[in-house]
Formats: C-alpha cells, sequence, structure tokens
C-alpha cells in the first residue's frame, strides 16, 4: 500500500512538472507570435518607405509583385505549369 502511494505522489510531482513546463511554452509561444506580428508591420513600413524613394527600381517591382501574389492567394498551378491536373 505505501509503494503504491509513493508512486502516486512521484506521478503527481512529474505531472506538476509537466504543466509548469506546458505553461512555458504556452507563454513562450504567444510572445513569439507577438513579436512575429510586430516584425511583419516594421516589414510593411520599410517596404513602403523604400518604394516610395525609388518606386522604379526593379528590386522594387519585384517586392510589389511578389507581395501582391502572396495577398492573392493565387493557385500554385497554372495552366502553363506542369503540374499534375485533377482526374
Amino acid at each position: 500500500m505505501q509503494n503504491e502511494l509513493d508512486v502516486l505522489r512521484a506521478e503527481n510531482v512529474l505531472l506538476k512538472e509537466l504543466a509548469a513546463l506546458s505553461e512555458q511554452r504556452y507563454e513562450e509561444v504567444k510572445r513569439l507570435k507577438k513579436e512575429n506580428e510586430e516584425l511583419k508591420k516594421q516589414i510593411e513600413q520599410l517596404t513602403k518607405q523604400l518604394f516610395q524613394q525609388r518606386p522604379d527600381s526593379w528590386f522594387m517591382h519585384t517586392l510589389q509583385r511578389q507581395q501582391a501574389l502572396k495577398h492573392a492567394k493565387l493557385p500554385l498551378s497554372t495552366p502553363f505549369s506542369f503540374a499534375e491536373k485533377e482526374k
């Protein structure tokens, strides 16, 4: 009986430690998501500033095209691609 009680206590300690680690990871993920959003906003602002400074550059045209494709969420398969078509 005492042996079973000791095993249950050890499991309880282990579960508490796992819960604490899980909470730490959750907070870390939350912090990283917030940081990611802030960085995306900074990139967007810097891109706008750069485009205003040199709107005719090759780099800015390429970047603008990539952004348009990203936001439009166009399918990767086009009539000119070699992607396998659904039957």
